[in-house]
């Protein structure tokens, strides 16, 4: 687990070793709401840092060894979100974009590694991922007036070369939805929903062909707050960011059993 600064201020990521019960300081650069993105093998994180996040940087996950710079662009705000499963590419937006607010880039980590644009509309688009098959990027967008989640399929070499996302969009969620993350095999999409994003949906998803098919999302449980969280590759357990201080009692959280048979429901 890599545990990461806040939006409230400035501070470093550290790792948790679950088994050993053990932290470690992994940054040193207190920078402002920095997050770091695993690499598909674990051995690596890539995380933004500076004053804006203005700099994308890899390190080895034992925080052996130094930096390495994989992208560096003053003045724009960077938040990688997503490391392909072959390791070849990284999903990130940049925040506070004139006239289109938040947009989606990928960053090839390969051959010339100039970043390329996915989507900048007059809407913000967020928190993409990939799937686990790197057919499909999952995102949210508020073009609807509200976030929602929606799926397109990827291309890792577009009509003028360059990564691109291909012709089609599938809405995902149904009544709001933020931040999506994939299952390990593919076949279904978890995301936050209202209230306040402390709703964790799931959806049975699935690929026909050039299509793409999303069931009706079902809520598993109400997380104590909307901060971060991630879902282990198995799918069963997840990882919570809850409030602590200034609470005398414990925060109940709701929890859908064999939720897996809810989804296989028509």
């Amino acid at each position: 687990m890599v545990r990461a600064a806040t939006g409230a201020g400035v501070g470093d990521l550290w790792t948790l070793d679950f088994a050993r019960g053990v932290r470690t300081r992994f940054t040193f650069r207190q920078s402002f709401g920095s997050w770091g993105v695993w690499s598909p093998d674990g051995s690596r994180i890539a995380f933004p840092a500076g004053n804006l996040l203005e700099t994308v940087y890899e390190k080895a996950a034992s925080g052996a060894g130094d930096e390495k710079e994989l992208l560096k662009e003053p003045g724009k705000i960077h938040v990688p979100t997503s490391w392909s499963r072959d390791g070849r590419f990284l999903l990130f937006h940049i925040n506070a974009v004139p006239k289109t607010g938040q947009d989606l880039w990928v960053l090839p980590l390969e051959g010339n590694r100039k970043p390329a644009l996915l989507l900048d509309t007059e809407f913000n688009e967020r928190n993409a991922a990939f799937s686990p098959d790197m057919r499909w990027v999952a995102y949210a967008s508020n073009e609807s007036g509200r976030f929602e989640v929606y799926v397109r399929p990827f291309v890792a070499s577009g009509p003028s070369g360059a990564p691109a996302l291909g012709e089609g969009k599938w809405q995902v969620s149904k009544d709001g939805g933020d931040r999506p993350k994939w299952s390990a095999d593919g076949k279904q999409i978890f995301f936050d929903a209202p209230p306040g994003g402390t709703a964790k949906m799931a959806v049975d998803v699935k690929a026909n062909g050039a299509a793409f098919e999303a069931a009706v999302p079902q809520r598993l449980f109400l997380s104590p707050s909307d901060g971060g969280w991630d879902v282990t590759a198995d799918g069963k357990r997840f990882l919570l960011a809850a409030p602590v201080g200034g609470q005398s009692a414990q925060v109940p959280i709701n929890v859908v059993l064999n939720w897996p048979a809810l989804l296989n429901r028509k």
